[in-house]
């Protein structure tokens, strides 16, 4: 008796881990494959989505989008597919894993580069020439296993820099939060990361907004996929997340939502059309190192919450 207790809290803990208790009788558990950095809003989603279907239940497969085409190929398992790069996805409709996507509409939101520092910015980085200057500490991403890295040789490529800030780079992340880690604790002295990144790390790094001329545009792709096992859940879960209140939500975590931003064939900004969003986010972080500053729709947009919630684990010393 003993032995089967011990080996039904196992299989809780392992389950657990992977990302959800097991389904119980009757549940239908959805499969979910998503980029690291999309962590924050799909949880959201997710919340909301479970309490309005009780029969199901969205367990999510959260890694750097490097990694999916091998897990998809060994596992060939999975509902529903959101990279943090369009080209992971288009990656994966090529090998016939990928069902019903239309690049036209099937963008719920939008990562926008900003730059992170130390708090304080003890090393003055303002520009994306400044991470030329010797003597910086560059965090780069490994663009085998996330997408940020992709972006950070296009970056510093279009500003004639790359060579300079590959001899600045010491630290080569496999996923985004090492970034954000690294930035937080002061490893390095500057990197680029998503917005939705910036906004997790409010109290303790500075966020600087990058010129549109270098500020990429990244299309969030959802998709579902042909190895699903609930077709019509997750055709449902995929309909949400592009609704208007999934969009607010992404929102909420410092995605872009304005539908067709303008870039170049690179991905580049080509006008201001994010430069509020960038406002906000600046502002947020502003927020929460000081309390006196206003909070409201205006000054931080649909922050609020994040801002909020940072301002209490800062009070609480957590």
């Amino acid at each position: 008796m003993k032995k089967g207790y011990l080996l039904s809290a196992v299989v809780l803990v392992i389950s657990w881990l992977a990302g959800g208790l097991p389904a119980t009788a009757g549940e239908k558990e959805l499969l979910f494959h998503a980029g690291v950095g999309q962590r924050s809003s799909l949880n959201e989603i997710k919340e909301i989505w479970e309490k309005r279907y009780p029969d199901q239940r969205v367990n999510f497969s959260y890694k750097g989008s490097g990694y999916f085409i091998a897990d998809l190929t060994r596992s060939r398992q999975g509902d529903l597919f959101m990279p943090g790069e369009e080209f992971y996805l288009l990656q994966a409709k090529e090998r016939g894993f990928v069902d019903n996507y239309n690049p036209a509409t099937d963008i719920p939101a939008y990562f926008v580069t900003v730059i992170i520092t130390p708090r304080g910015n003890p090393a003055k980085i303002h520009k994306i020439e400044d991470f030329a200057r010797p003597g910086v500490r560059v965090g780069l991403g490994n663009p085998r296993s996330c997408a940020i890295g992709l972006w950070h040789e296009k970056i510093f490529k279009k500003a004639g820099i790359w060579d300079q800030v590959q001899k600045n780079a010491t630290l080569s992340a496999k996923c985004i939060p090492e970034l954000g880690n690294a930035a937080q604790h002061k490893a390095i002295d500057a990197t680029i990361v998503w917005s939705t990144t910036a906004v997790l790390y409010l109290r303790d790094v500075e966020i600087v907004p990058i010129e549109p001329r270098y500020r990429g545009i990244v299309r969030l792709p959802v998709a579902t996929l042909t190895c699903a096992r609930y077709k019509e859940e997750a055709k449902q879960l995929k309909a949400f997340i592009l609704s208007p209140e999934g969009r607010r939500i992404f929102h909420k975590h410092a995605y872009v939502i304005t539908p067709n931003i303008p870039v170049d064939a690179q991905g580049f900004c080509l006008d201001d059309a994010t430069d509020a969003d960038m406002r906000y986010l600046v502002n947020a972080a502003r927020a929460v190192k000081d309390e006196t500053f206003p909070v409201t729709p205006e000054t931080v947009g649909d922050l609020i919450e994040e801002v909020e919630r940072q301002r209490k684990t800062l009070r609480s010393g957590s």
